[in-house]
């Protein structure tokens, strides 16, 4: 019953999703890109990521800088949605490997935020990548 009560409005949930996710990276990404932010932007993350021991890490610090800022931004607008998930989800990949490998963080921690929250990323993007972007984005009236 309740199958044929929402599918009608599947495209809406994948609209949420993608919608949800877009915010929760941008929200992240902007102190990456913000040069006036407490993270001193992609030169100060960069260096949040040498200490990691994270190769090239000015060049990786304005990669995700700009993943997590205009590709929140594209995967809001439905536009490369599929493309976005993968990129998305190698840095949820990357994000919950340092956590728990060099931080030293454990699925959820008291003393800061556990690698559970990447792990749900990471769920979202993987479903977005199987999903796609349904039909309340640009990827379709653009054919992709």
């Amino acid at each position: 019953m309740l199958e044929n009560i929402f599918l009608p409005y599947s495209d809406w949930g994948l609209f949420i999703l993608r919608l949800a996710m877009g915010i929760i990276f941008l929200v992240h990404g902007w102190p990456k890109l913000n040069p006036n932010s407490e993270m001193k932007g992609p030169a100060g993350f960069g260096g949040f990521l040498k200490q990691m021991g994270v190769p090239l890490p000015i060049f990786f610090g304005w990669v995700v800088a700009l993943l997590e800022t205009v590709g929140a931004v594209l995967l809001i607008l439905g536009l490369g949605t599929r493309v976005l998930a993968v990129l998305f989800a190698i840095n949820m990949l990357v994000a919950t490997f340092t956590k728990r490998r060099v931080m030293k963080i454990g699925f959820t921690s008291q003393q800061a935020t556990g690698w559970e929250f990447d792990f749900a990323l990471l769920a979202i993007s993987l479903a977005l990548l199987f999903t796609g972007s349904g039909s309340i984005a640009l990827d379709p009236v653009l054919g992709l």
